[in-house]
């Protein structure tokens, strides 16, 4: 091999080396943009107001009766958690044998370390065992944005595959399952491999409705972003 020729292929192999290192430096200095903090609660005084505030409240029962499209109230009748009222679903939000009643929160940010707590009763009062209603709740969470995220099925969760929170998951009837006094649950996101649009939804869930469902309340959720 020629001088000449040996020239050339170390002149390549500096240009190569060259390439790679700006590359890697390119790589090294591209970050994400900082989340802005996502932090918000919702008292659920109001449901018009939780609406106006892009909450979204979805009945996808089995059998919805005329009038129950949105499957929650909101009321005052028995003291609140906090503020003048709370979110209530019943029984009544089912003509069939399930209840499928949804309260999505508005669209955010979340990211790994965001955390969510509500609080929550059953309207049993677990005096007479023979007359008892277990009741289940689940908080979810789904990653994928846009408004397509609810099923007609009534045993489908759609788009919010990730389950944060089960509340009496084993349809146990008495306070060791769902508690009858407002108790406070919380969760933190985590397994997300990086910052997505999503939003939480709150799912009352009971199959076999006549046997395992009577009705929840939930009050005072709180979205507190990990960077607040």
């Amino acid at each position: 091999m020629t001088k000449t020729a040996l020239y050339r292929y170390a002149l390549l192999g500096v240009l190569a080396t060259g390439l790679m290192t700006s590359c890697q430096d390119k790589d090294e200095n591209i970050t994400e943009e900082p989340v802005a903090d996502q932090t918000f609660s919702e008292e659920f005084d109001n449901l018009a107001a939780a609406e106006g505030r892009g909450w979204i409240f979805a009945n996808k029962s089995d059998e919805v009766p005329t009038g129950i499209e949105k499957g929650w109230i909101t009321t005052g009748a028995v003291p609140p958690q906090s503020g003048s009222g709370f979110l209530l679903s019943t029984y009544e939000a089912s003509e069939g044998d399930v209840i499928n009643a949804w309260a999505v929160s508005p669209e955010i940010t979340v990211q790994n370390g965001d955390k969510v707590s509500f609080y929550t009763f059953s309207i049993n009062d677990y005096v007479d065992p023979l007359d008892i209603y277990p009741d289940r709740l689940q908080l979810r969470l789904t990653t994928k944005p846009g408004d397509d995220m609810l099923s007609d099925d009534p045993t489908s969760v759609g788009a919010f595959t990730i389950n944060l929170v089960d509340v009496n998951p084993l349809l146990i009837g008495s306070e060791a399952g769902y508690p009858s006094r407002w108790t406070k649950f919380e969760a933190t996101i985590s397994g997300l491999n990086k910052p997505v649009k999503g939003r939480v939804a709150f799912r009352y869930f009971v199959s076999d409705l006549a046997a395992n469902g009577y009705g929840i309340g939930i009050d005072k959720l709180e979205y507190t972003s990990v960077n607040h």
